[in-house]
């Protein structure tokens, strides 16, 4: 979830610290109050461009913070590969203390199970991505965004036309039937490329195989004749630190021992000499027996110490010789790090793929006909996995369909229709046939998956991106996250990047925090009622973020935040505030009947809150609810 979030100098926001909270957190005002500010804050935070024309006038710089505590752990992979994971990390004892906002809201660091991202954008064009506050690329936050929050608007629906999201969708509601029969896809689809390329190299240029085998020949036996072993280069790094520094070494060593031991007034003598003065007054003191106990284990200690650093000061001495063979081994292997891999282990595990492909081109060489068997039998086991992979979408795209539908019937699409369309592309040349067509394949199946959708009776159901609105596409867009089925849904990984992708469907899903940008555009009524209901449903267990301008869905709010713009000495300026009880019964009401608050229209605000709290917590997620004011 989003725990915080700090803008400074966005448009007209001067400045505004947000603290979420889990479950439905709604975001209203009037038209033109800014919400669409916050939502853009959100969007820099999930990796979308920025430019200087989104800076305040009069400031030189915006700066968007947010602390995240994200589900799953994906987000750690991503920090992990990128180096961001480990010492300085937040949370551990190096870790660097957040740039704190004004009201404290965004605390100095973040612990170790969440991620602070900052960006900031400056009027000169320089634009920086902080991730635990360590500085990072826009890249590495496109690639994290998934894993914190999903944005879904009219303005970014576009996504849900693609193809292959479509077809994540559609395996994501396939559960764990789906899990299996891709897993099993994938690997006999990989069994055939490896065994298919193998072929190839040896149908190839014969001179081609030969100068390849020819060149790992001479690879491997560099390696071998080396012999490095697993770690060996930074043993050796740290015996020649010790032999670049002896001097320094033994200098230190030396008068150390006599400071201990050695030498007149030493440190041994001194306590030793304590020891007997507390000894002469044990009559007299009752704890002078105890503290010159204490000094003797002190005073053999000491010794120990001196001993240890005598022994070691006499096997300690300058060796240019041996420092000149530890420099010449070790420049051997890091030429060998610079030509085969980056460490020790990755030469030796290079020196191993070696082995096996040249097993391979010299094994091949005789063995034309097995190998062609194989990849035949390996063929084939794929077409049995594709096609029983086929048969299972087409069982879950009619179920999926349904359930979409009954989903829109409470969004103002109650006559809308779905269907799900498998179609396979021909390939030229492919040597997978199906229905006596060549075919093209992947490790996902042989199909391409088209959502067909008919908003209206008697139309022909069509694809999403011939016929949909952006305001249907964004109720699609709920009900497909409320109809993948018991927490399916393409996870962050199968996401199109930029944070904008789906999440995880519905209850119990590790999924990032969704964010709803007036999904209600176009509805009223009773579908406003049954929106409310479906985003409470949705943030059951997790986290949503929605901007509405609907009564009906903000009464549903776990946590109501109101955007209000002011102008004061000429300027003008977006504030942010968290509603306690009341304010969210006076907000619901404006909402209902404008600025003139009435009794009326409070009484009806009230009415709706308590409706909607009444909820059973079954249809709710188990999400918590405030109390009614």
């Amino acid at each position: 979830m989003l725990r915080e979030l700090h803008v400074r100098n966005l448009a007209v926001l001067a400045e505004a610290s947000v603290a979420f909270g889990d479950g439905l957190n709604v975001l209203s005002g009037e038209t033109g109050a800014g919400k669409s500010i916050v939502v853009d804050s959100l969007f820099l935070l999930a990796g979308a461009r920025a430019s200087a024309d989104l800076i305040r006038a009069g400031a030189e710089t915006l700066t968007v913070t947010g602390v995240f505590a994200p589900a799953g752990s994906g987000w750690r992979r991503v920090l992990a590969a990128a180096g961001l994971d480990g010492a300085g990390a937040p949370g551990g004892d190096d870790a660097p203390a957040a740039a704190a906002a004004p009201d404290g809201l965004i605390a100095a660091g973040a612990s170790g199970d969440e991620v602070l991202v900052r960006r900031e954008v400056g009027r000169n064009g320089r634009n920086r991505v902080f991730v635990n506050d360590q500085p990072t690329t826009l890249r590495l936050l496109a690639d994290l965004a998934p894993h914190l929050l999903r944005i879904h608007g009219q303005r970014d629906e576009m996504e849900l036309l693609a193809a292959d999201l479509q077809r994540e969708w559609l395996d994501a509601s396939g559960g764990e039937e789906a899990a299996r029969l891709l897993a099993r896809a994938a690997e006999a689809h990989g069994r055939h490329a490896r065994l298919a390329e193998r072929l190839a190299r040896l149908s190839g240029d014969e001179r081609l195989r030969l100068e390849r085998v020819d060149l790992l020949r001479f690879q491997a036996g560099e390696i071998d004749a080396a012999r490095p072993r697993a770690g060996e280069d930074a043993e050796l790094r740290q015996e020649r630190e010790l032999l670049r520094h002896a001097e320094a070494i033994a200098r230190a060593l030396g008068t150390a021992f006599s400071l201990l031991l050695d030498e007149e007034g030493a440190a041994a003598e001194r306590v030793a000499r304590s020891q007997a003065l507390l000894a002469g007054v044990g009559g007299w003191e009752p704890q002078a027996a105890s503290w010159a106990a204490e000094l003797e284990e002190a005073r053999i200690r000491l010794t120990e110490t001196a001993t240890a650093l005598g022994r070691r000061l006499d096997g300690l001495e300058a060796d240019p010789a041996r420092l000149d063979a530890v420099e010449e081994r070790l420049a051997l292997l890091e030429r060998l790090c610079r030509r085969h891999g980056g460490d020790l282990a990755q030469v030796l595990a290079r020196r191993a793929e070696m082995e096996a492909e040249l097993a391979e081109l010299e094994g091949d060489a005789g063995n034309q006909e097995e190998l062609e068997e194989n990849a035949a039998a390996a063929l084939a086991d794929y077409r049995e996995a594709a096609l029983a992979l086929s048969a299972a979408r087409r069982g879950w795209g009619e179920a999926l369909a349904g359930r979409i539908e009954g989903e829109l019937k409470d969004l103002g699409l109650a006559r809308a229709r779905l269907a799900v369309r498998l179609d396979r592309r021909r390939r030229a040349g492919s040597p997978l046939v199906v229905d006596g067509e060549a075919v093209d394949f992947g490790p996902r199946g042989i199909d391409q998956v088209t959502l067909l959708f008919a908003p209206n009776p008697g139309e022909e159901a069509r694809p999403l991106a011939r016929i949909a609105s952006g305001g249907e596409l964004s109720r699609l867009h709920l009900a497909l996250q409320l109809a993948a089925g018991s927490g399916a849904g393409p996870g962050p990984a199968a996401g199109p990047g930029a944070g904008s992708g789906p999440g995880a469907g519905p209850e119990g899903a590790v999924r990032p925090t969704l964010v709803f940008d007036e999904i209600d555009a176009g509805i009223g009524g009773a579908e406003a009622a049954a929106l409310g209901r479906k985003l409470q449903r949705l943030a059951g267990g997790g986290q949503i973020l929605a901007v509405t301008h609907l009564p009906q869905v903000a009464s549903h709010a776990d946590v109501h935040f109101r955007v209000r713009k002011t102008v004061a000495a000429g300027r003008t300026t977006v504030q942010v505030e968290k509603l306690p009880p009341r304010g969210r019964v006076e907000e619901v009401a404006r909402m209902l009947a404008g600025d003139g608050l009435t009794a009326l229209s409070l009484s009806h605000a009230e009415e709706l809150i308590a409706g909607a709290a009444r909820q059973p917590r079954a249809a709710r997620g188990g999400a918590r609810r405030p109390a009614p004011a």
